[in-house]
């Protein structure tokens, strides 16, 4: 693909693949513009455009103090439904662990405790 096919996120994503590990929001930018070439009429206004548009790619993840990773360094994180699903049966579980403890609590309770109430009628 040509330099001006690509555009400067997906040179951001290669920059950031080959090096391994975040790179400052700077250093990025200047690499991706550096490796676009062209001609740059504003730097500032360059430097806006790629910062904008790594920041809102689904594959960058700001990591803190201005400097940017993939998405894909970053541990898969359990889906909601998962996590729903795992409290759901949790809470069932717990349900029929109340439930057992009170039928167990009633027959206790029922249980003769004086002995005029057993029939020693044998």
């Amino acid at each position: 693909m040509s330099k001006e096919l690509r555009s400067e996120a997906d040179i951001a994503y290669r920059i950031l693949r080959q090096a391994g590990s975040p790179i400052h929001f700077r250093d990025l930018i200047n690499q991706v513009l550096a490796e676009k070439g062209g001609p740059i009429y504003s730097r500032g206004h360059a430097m806006a455009e790629v910062h904008t548009q790594v920041n809102i790619d689904s594959r960058f993840f700001h990591v803190g103090k201005g400097a940017w990773g993939l998405v894909e360094w970053t541990p898969q994180r359990v889906s909601g439904r998962a996590t729903e699903e795992t409290a759901d049966k949790s809470f069932q579980s717990n349900l029929r662990r109340e439930k057992l403890l009170e039928e167990i609590q009633q027959d206790y309770v029922k249980l003769p405790t004086e002995p005029e109430d057993i029939d020693d009628n044998s």
